[in-house]
């Protein structure tokens, strides 16, 4: 499919329903229409009900069926707009925003956003970092006055996991987020295995629960930090990362509930991992929306 560069372009390939229509059409099927039970190429288009009919088994099924644009009834070009939006600008606007620039009501506008951050989310074994990957934690909340504890013995805050790989010549590569559910050993090696590959070069601190990842087949490289210097010196990426989040954060949202944490992590790790091909974005989302994430219901997205 054609991919937009510019606002202009964007709204002369998709000025109305039935070019958005279009190009789910191409997107999904490049070779016609397949039905998803059977496998037929054959079908016909019921005007009057929007459906496909295969001409084998005679299901039928929308054009949006089976995709996270299911069961909306949000017109495409209002989607299609909302993922251009998302995919445009290097912050992303938020529901309320969207709700501004789409005309459209606060909670249709949470939902489409949320819905396409679902498709944002990093699949499992997707995009394992490689090479030398700094691992951190750190905690994400807001201040407790009064309550004099600092470090890992902070109290109702989210705890993520920070995974950081360089470039060869020492430049951030790749980035994932994971909240975790604690800090012991058994915890830090399963965020370490859903993020980093085997046999890459892990580097941390000397907190003890790192201890095992040599055994593990890491190239493990830990050190003792004494101070600020010493680790933004050895972490330097890792603790990058996590400081832009949470600006990104506190500047367009104003905070997160750590229920729906983890879905903007991913939100903004997908955006850093694909910085260099921002060109391309709206094509990938819309990519990710139509054929690799399925349909997702209210009550799942108000749950993650």
């Amino acid at each position: 499919m054609e991919h937009p560069t510019t606002l202009i372009e964007f709204m002369q390939l998709y000025p109305t329903e039935d070019a958005c229509a279009a190009a789910i059409l191409a997107h999904r099927w490049p070779s016609g229409f397949t039905c998803s039970r059977c496998g037929s190429k054959r079908a016909w288009f019921l005007h009057r009900r929007g459906l496909y009919e295969c001409a084998d088994c005679h299901y039928q099924g929308s054009l949006i069926a089976g995709t996270i644009f299911q069961g909306s009834r949000t017109d495409l070009r209002k989607w299609f707009f909302a993922i251009w939006l998302l995919a445009s600008s290097p912050k992303a606007p938020s529901a309320a925003e969207l709700a501004r620039q789409l005309g459209v009501t606060a909670k249709t506008a949470w939902l489409l956003r949320r819905k396409i951050q679902h498709a944002m989310s990093r699949h499992q074994g997707e995009l394992l970092l490689a090479g030398l990957v700094e691992l951190d934690e750190a905690f994400i909340g807001g201040k407790e006055p009064g309550s004099g504890r600092r470090g890992r013995g902070q109290p109702h805050k989210s705890l993520v996991a920070v995974a950081a790989s360089q470039t060869a010549k020492g430049g951030l590569n790749q980035a994932h987020l994971e909240v975790i559910a604690n800090a012991k050993a058994t915890t830090l090696l399963e965020a370490a295995h859903a993020t980093i590959a085997p046999g890459a070069t892990v580097q941390t601190d000397g907190y003890r629960a790192y201890a095992g990842f040599a055994a593990d087949g890491y190239d493990h490289r830990a050190r003792v930090l004494a101070s600020g210097a010493e680790i933004d010196e050895w972490l330097p990426w890792s603790h990058i990362v996590l400081s832009n989040f949470k600006r990104w954060i506190l500047g367009v949202f104003h905070g997160v509930s750590p229920a729906h944490l983890q879905a903007y992590l991913d939100e903004f790790c997908y955006r850093l991992n694909r910085r260099f091909q921002r060109q391309d974005l709206f094509r990938r989302i819309l990519n990710r929306c139509l054929l690799y994430t399925k349909p997702a219901t209210y009550a799942l997205l108000i749950a993650t």
